[in-house]
């Protein structure tokens, strides 16, 4: 199993794929710790029941590892390449939506 498929199918809008990218994040920086969904919840500032799905997910795809209603991230570097892929595409992404809504302003004088 692997990242890709974990988001198939749970990325359907920006909203979700932002709040992947964050819960990766924490889970990133965390690596060695356990966190339930609700301290990774009140981290990414998003509803509990929303990241108990992703966390799901990612359980499901071996993308973190599991253990009493606990998480962290696997430590397969293969998963690590995966995240680090994933987290370096989104924030392209996200720069690249962020450019256009600025060049987007300055040319139609919306400030």
């Amino acid at each position: 199993m692997s990242l890709e498929r974990a988001l198939q199918g749970m990325l359907g809008d920006r909203a979700t794929e932002l709040t992947v990218r964050e819960v990766l994040g924490v889970l990133m920086i965390h690596r060695t710790e356990w966190l339930t969904a609700s301290e990774i919840a009140r981290r990414v500032e998003r509803p509990e029941s929303i990241v108990a799905v992703i966390l799901s997910r990612l359980a499901g795809a071996f993308v973190v590892s599991t253990e009493e209603s606990r998480y962290r991230i696997d430590p397969d570097p293969v998963v690590d390449l995966d995240i680090k892929r994933f987290l370096h595409r989104s924030d392209v992404h996200s720069q690249l939506a962020q450019d256009n809504l600025a060049r987007f302003r300055d040319r139609f004088g919306h400030h």
